[in-house]
């Protein structure tokens, strides 16, 4: 990425996916200068080889690549999309649910495991089922429903099977939400919920990367309240929003919020440019730095 005049947009990425080409167009398409960084890009640019840009995004698939990219970032004086804080926040899902309890905003019930004989006593709390989650995973990766007693024994075994020194731990424990067959994702560009999508399966998960089936629905006022909720909490910023509800009880709640969301292949069905959201932020964003 070496170069003698700073860009105004860095796109820091792990490889260019659909998403990120669709970034690339759209900024470039407002006149933006835009550079393409891999790993050893920013490694460059953080040891002086090219000039600061305007701000970067940072798309990175590893949770620790994004977060180490943006802390060092932010210490040269680089603006990130997201900030370090957001990151941080995105890729730990205890602290997320730490945040919306200690805020009050609607989340499942969740309780960290720091061992088995713990989350055996949170099961006789929470009841059957419960779900188990590593604090940092996307994609439904390590995610768990455990229905009885036989269950536990047997993800238990596996652990130990794979993890003797239980490094997994802490996990999230947490209350299962009886899903109406979908749930819900809100993409939020700064702090505007811009399109909703159901994610419908047959499967207790509904992440699409397990199959679920992408539908546009109309964003609602009780979603727009959570969203806003969140974002006032992690500080405006480019979000996917998972927003769940219990045919059990009545309203939404929030699942998690995720700093990286992929938007490619269900803009095929919502129609929403999202990518062009996302540049007409960063235009303000850089200009906002210009005259700073």
């Amino acid at each position: 990425m070496k170069q003698d005049i700073p860009a105004d947009v860095v796109l820091s990425v792990t490889k260019l996916r659909p998403d990120e080409k669709l970034l690339l167009e759209a900024l470039r398409a407002r006149g933006l200068t835009v550079s393409v960084a891999l790993r050893r890009d920013i490694g460059d640019l953080l040891n002086g080889a090219a000039p600061p840009p305007g701000v970067v995004l940072v798309r990175n698939l590893s949770h620790r690549d994004a977060a180490s990219i943006a802390h060092r970032l932010e210490q040269l004086g680089v603006a990130t999309l997201n900030t370090t804080t957001a990151i941080d926040l995105c890729h730990d899902k205890g602290k997320q649910a730490l945040l919306f309890q200690s805020h009050g905003v609607p989340h499942p019930r969740s309780f960290h495991g720091f061992d088995r004989s713990q989350i055996r006593e949170l099961l006789e709390t929470i009841g059957w089922p419960v779900v188990v989650k590593p604090l940092s995973a996307s994609w439904g990766s390590g995610v768990v429903r455990l229905a009885d007693e036989a269950c536990f024994e047997a993800w238990v075994g596996g652990c130990e099977g794979i993890d003797a020194n239980g490094r997994m731990f802490p996990v999230l424990v947490q209350e299962y939400v009886a899903k109406p067959g979908y749930d819900l994702r809100v993409v939020v560009v700064g702090d505007e919920p811009v399109v909703a999508i159901r994610r419908r399966s047959d499967d207790w998960r509904t992440n699409t990367h397990l199959g679920a089936r992408v539908e546009r629905t109309e964003l609602t006022a009780e979603m727009r309240l959570l969203c806003a909720r969140a974002v006032d909490l992690f500080g405006p910023g480019f979000y996917g929003i998972d927003l769940v509800e219990d045919t059990r009880a009545d309203g939404l709640m929030v699942l998690e919020v995720n700093a990286n969301p992929e938007f490619a292949r269900s803009s095929v069905q919502h129609g929403v440019d999202v990518a062009g959201r996302v540049a007409d932020l960063l235009c303000q964003r850089t200009a906002e730095r210009a005259v700073a």
